[in-house]
């Protein structure tokens, strides 16, 4: 494997991503953000527990490591992923990635100290242009968000970050012990996580998920599940694939670019020219992308 493909895997599982966030963002206001989460994982878990017999097998890495990956699964897909689209709903996904766009540099220093993972110059700089690309979306929505919601929103934002990066922790360390394992197993045993997470979170709250879902339309089950297979399936067997072999920070640093991915595609499916600050974001992107691969 090119030392480069791990990026690639990034890219794709970005780019599935972006445009089941579309979907999310819309069902995540009509449902609310804790139903669609647990619909996704739900759909995404079916569709793991059907791939991993057929194509990738089973591992001998014991409870221990399923054991960490079911805990990853529930603080990176489960509690940190409500976290995300509250804030998203409060604030926008600039606002929010912007609070996103420190996890590398966080990451990266965890990575170091824990995993042992070298942290060279490249990967400070190629970072420092996600930064900038997730900055100058922030800036196209300050005008929009509410600012007594700002201080609640980010700091919702802030704790899912904060999972988030401890679940993809956890993930690599179980892949470093047990190099068998493949990212289609690590799916389903993350997924396996966060759908336990949801049902124990459904005995102090409902989360109606058939009931909510016999209540759409037939389209929109359609619409739902479909985005489900996209953004979480082939998004995380893409990201999984990356994170196995690849350098934490950086990986991240592409991921949590994917606003600027959704916004190119919202304009595509509206025949929208891009704005100036999208196309701004784009060069930033591009040029951080250029500094991670060379």
């Amino acid at each position: 494997m090119s030392p480069n493909t791990p990026y690639f895997f990034a890219l794709g599982a970005n780019l599935c991503f972006a445009s089941g966030s579309l979907v999310f963002a819309r069902f995540s206001r009509q449902t609310g953000p804790v139903w669609m989460n647990a619909f996704k994982a739900c759909v995404a878990l079916a569709a793991f527990g059907l791939t991993v017999p057929l194509v990738g097998g089973w591992s001998d890495s014991g409870w221990r490591g399923i054991g960490a990956l079911l805990f990853s699964g529930a603080l990176g897909l489960g509690i940190g992923d409500i976290f995300l689209l509250s804030s998203f709903a409060r604030v926008g996904a600039g606002r929010t990635l912007m609070v996103f766009s420190f996890q590398p540099l966080i990451l990266g220093l965890l990575a170091y100290l824990l995993l042992g993972q070298p942290v060279h110059a490249r990967h400070f700089v190629a970072i420092g242009f996600f930064m900038l690309c997730i900055g100058t979306l922030a800036l196209e929505e300050y005008g929009g968000a509410q600012k007594n919601r700002v201080p609640l929103a980010l700091g919702f934002a802030l704790i899912g970050m904060l999972l988030d990066a401890t679940g993809l922790l956890i993930t690599r360390s179980v892949f470093d012990a047990f190099p068998a394992m493949t990212p289609l197993e690590g799916n389903l045993h993350r997924l396996t996580g966060a759908v336990l997470f949801f049902g124990v979170y459904a005995m102090f709250r409902p989360v109606r998920l058939l009931a909510t879902l016999k209540e759409l339309s037939f389209r929109d089950r359609v619409t739902a599940t479909i985005a489900a297979l996209v953004g979480t399936y082939l998004s995380l067997m893409l990201y999984l694939a990356a994170i196995q072999k690849g350098h934490l920070a950086s990986l991240v640093g592409i991921t949590i670019t994917s606003t600027t991915w959704a916004s190119a595609i919202e304009c595509l499916i509206d025949r929208t020219l891009p704005s100036r600050f999208l196309v701004v974001a784009f060069c930033f992107f591009l040029v951080g992308i250029f500094v991670l691969l060379g």
